[in-house]
């Protein structure tokens, strides 16, 4: 496969990569919490990314007590994955790309997908636990969801790739700022307009090889 001058493709993993839009949400759900006043703080500046992290993990420990990394993981391990996921990733290694996911979601999803579909590199947001594997209120943020631009520009760095070689795909306008340092753009199944807008091309459906078709030129 030509991909025409392309050496990295970066994916957001929440909603393109799986089919549901948030592992985050996932786990709320699971957990039967609701996070909306932490995410109303969030976007009004009122706590940071970091302290959003943790109020989300303290509705989950004091719901449940003692939750473990395990207990989690298995949440996440019932998230279904796009069709065609490993061989498209497969496709693009093959033609000489590098590839990545840049993710504001848990770690431990983005673990299960770079171990089914080989990606080269991941970035996403790690939760701790204590000795016991229990869930603490910590984590390690590699991704802020509004900032992912500071983390595809170092990759590019790190790689000696340019923008110009470098395409992404997302889904929501929090994968703006990758788009505008690559050179080829996809929204994929985006419901907003403003990033489709954006975007040199857009997909939809739940097959990834659609995206190599994309970068194949064949659409």
């Amino acid at each position: 496969m030509n991909l025409h001058g392309i050496r990295l493709v970066v994916f957001d993993m929440d909603g393109v990569l799986t089919t549901h839009p948030s592992s985050w949400e996932y786990v709320h759900h699971a957990m039967g919490v609701d996070n909306s006043e932490n995410l109303r703080l969030y976007r009004t500046g009122s706590i940071s990314y970091m302290d959003f992290l943790r109020s989300d993990v303290n509705l989950w420990i004091s719901r449940h007590p003692g939750i473990t990394r395990e207990d989690v993981v298995k949440i996440l391990d019932s998230i279904p994955l796009r069709k065609n996921l490993s061989l498209a990733v497969k496709e693009i290694r093959d033609s000489g790309a590098a590839t990545a996911i840049v993710s504001g979601g848990i770690y431990w999803l983005a673990q299960r997908i770079a171990d089914q579909a080989a990606f080269d590199q991941i970035y996403s947001n790690m939760l701790l636990t204590d000795h016991a594997g229990c869930i603490i209120l910590d984590g390690n943020v590699m991704v802020e969801a509004r900032l992912k631009d500071d983390v595809i520009t170092a990759i590019q760095k790190r790689l000696g790739i340019s923008e110009a070689e470098t395409a992404s795909v997302g889904d929501t306008t929090q994968d703006a700022a990758m788009f505008r340092h690559s050179a080829v753009s996809i929204a994929f199944n985006s419901i907003d307009g403003r990033l489709s807008g954006m975007a040199s091309h857009s997909a939809h459906g739940n097959d990834l090889l659609e995206i190599t078709r994309i970068l194949a030129g064949e659409r």
